[in-house]
């Protein structure tokens, strides 16, 4: 018998009409009224995800790994919003995390009618007892996304979420050879660069106090040569310069002769911009 626990933080899929708008207010146990399944719950918290920071994701990695003797999988609620960063954040915390990691939430409320909750809960908590993803993934729209590559796509449509890669988890996920390892961030100094054709030498200079930044480039790899030569500048005063395409398929590349600060970087492929910025916040090669 395989052992689920589910740990609810709130978000859409938990909210309930109040005078201020909608509100999470819906606990692990209301919301497994709706479902097919059951297994245990722990209530983490009742917030909106666009509230959600950095410290309350480390709790949540710490609540997996300290509950990782006890159960063999488990099923996160959360808001859409910054779902996928906590999915990212996660992976990079977890390394090689022997059990099953699943995180959904929903456009709509699970009290609405013609709701999204109740087939994304039930799929997030059938997956997880199946015990056969190991992992983090996100279960949404009738998908099983990998962490390292899931974004949010759109603010109304069901199906919010897509990965940068083009994969979805459709075969079961070999459980990991290696020793499982929880992690802390290396440093929360990391910056994001979206170059535009006006962007200003200033602006990109005034990142000089991050450790490193990931530059976001048009198409395959293109930007004003002020720019790059002012991240060369960066660069050589020790801040870590990534790069990696504004489009959400594909990669850099030294096509043209434009790109040239293609092989002066480091640059990042098929990961989502979510996953890379943890990436470097925990050092992970």
């Amino acid at each position: 018998m395989i052992n689920s626990l589910l740990i609810t933080t709130g978000g859409t899929i938990s909210c309930v009409p109040s005078d201020e708008g909608l509100k999470p207010g819906l606990k692990g146990a209301d919301l497994l009224k709706y479902s097919n399944y059951w297994c245990d719950v722990l209530d983490f918290k009742l917030i909106d995800s666009s509230v959600m920071t950095d410290p309350e994701r480390q709790e949540i990695a710490k609540l997996l790994w300290e509950n990782r003797e006890k159960y063999d999988s488990f099923v996160i609620t959360h808001g859409t919003d910054s779902m996928a960063y906590t999915a990212a954040y996660l992976a990079c915390a977890l390394q090689n995390f022997d059990k099953t990691v699943v995180l959904t939430g929903s456009q709509l409320p699970m009290v609405y009618p013609g709701t999204d909750a109740v087939a994304n809960l039930n799929l997030a908590l059938k997956t997880a007892l199946t015990g056969e993803y190991y992992g983090i993934c996100i279960a949404i729209g009738g998908r099983l996304l990998p962490a390292e590559s899931v974004t949010k796509m759109e603010t109304e449509g069901f199906a919010a979420f897509d990965n940068v890669d083009k994969t979805y988890l459709t075969k079961p996920v070999p459980k990991p050879e290696a020793e499982a390892e929880y992690l802390e961030p290396k440093t929360d100094m990391v910056g994001v660069i979206y170059i535009t054709p006006n962007l200003s030498r200033g602006v990109i200079l005034s990142y000089v106090a991050m450790d490193a930044v990931l530059v976001l480039l048009l198409g395959a790899g293109g930007m004003p040569e002020v720019c790059e030569k002012a991240l060369e500048r960066l660069q050589a005063a020790g801040v870590k310069v990534y790069i990696k395409s504004q489009c959400m398929y594909g990669k850099v590349e030294e096509i043209y002769a434009a790109h040239s600060g293609v092989k002066k970087f480091i640059p990042v492929k098929d990961e989502s911009i979510e996953y890379t910025i943890y990436k470097i916040m925990f050092d992970l090669e």
